[in-house]
This record gives C-alpha cells, structure tokens and sequence, in this order.
C-alpha cells in the first residue's frame, strides 16, 4: 500500500535512506552519507513524501513539486515493483516529473529509463564532483469518455 507520510515514518524512512545511499553510491565516500544524515533528516519531512507500506515502511519517495528528490527501497524488496509502485503514485500527481541520478549508478538510470524517462542533460554534481544526468518523464493521461479512451 502506498500512502502519505507520517511523522512516525522518519526514522526507518532515514534507515533506508543511509543503507540505500551506501550501497548505490558506493563510488561516494560513505562519510559523505553519514556527514549529512541530520540535514537530510531535518529536510525530508519538507518533501511531499510517500511511503510504501507492507506491515512497516519498504521505501518511500520524496517529491519537491515535480522533482523526485529521493526515491529509496530497502534492499530487501528491490526488483518486487515497489519503486514501480512510487514512481506510479508520482504520475498520479504530476504531468511530468524530474530527477537527478549519477552517471555511475546505472541501475537507477536503467531503472528509470524503463519508467519511460529519458536522459535530457548531463552536469558534475558540485557536493560531490560525480557526473549526474537529469531525467524527465512526461506522463501521458488517457481521457476517458462513457466507454472509449482517448
């Protein structure tokens, strides 16, 4: 079940963040993660923020309007649609979305590529001197009329 965010959710939300951030990133010092843990935590309940819950918090997403300001899945449920699942609550929300991934972490990319992003520019992550491309996706809605969908 995707639902909205509670405050009670912000610690195993933290969880997932530092272990998924460790582990995609691993081409990043992991200090850096840990160095800015207590910001982010501070920052993440200012995002519009879903959570995937199956009897407890299995990943989340952060949107700042339409940018994806974070979308993380523990590890445990990776390949299982629950980033899918995020993605698609996102579309709900917005005609197009946005992200940033790094360069290096081709699963993310591969990932949103198959959520029918395209890669649209490409720059050096200033924090972290990492290339990184910028994502976007258009939603398309189908309108719908008595029976046919247009």
């Amino acid at each position: 079940m995707i639902r909205e965010y509670q405050p009670a959710d912000l610690d195993k939300i933290m969880e997932i963040w530092l272990q998924a951030n460790q582990q995609a990133h691993n081409f990043i010092n992991p200090e850096f993660f840990k160095q800015n843990y207590e910001l982010v935590k501070m920052l993440i309940p200012m995002s519009t923020l879903y959570v995937q819950d199956l009897n407890g918090v299995k990943g989340f997403i952060g949107l700042t309007e339409n940018y994806i300001s974070g979308l993380f899945v523990d590890h445990k449920f990776h390949h299982k649609g629950s980033g899918k699942a995020l993605i698609e609550k996102a579309k709900q929300r917005h005609n197009e979305l946005f992200v940033h991934v790094y360069r290096k972490n081709t699963d993310a990319i591969n990932f949103y590529l198959s959520q029918n992003f395209n890669i649209v520019s490409e720059s050096i992550n200033e924090e972290t001197n990492e290339d990184e491309v910028l994502m976007c996706c258009h939603v398309e809605r189908k309108v719908k009329i008595g029976l046919c969908a247009l």
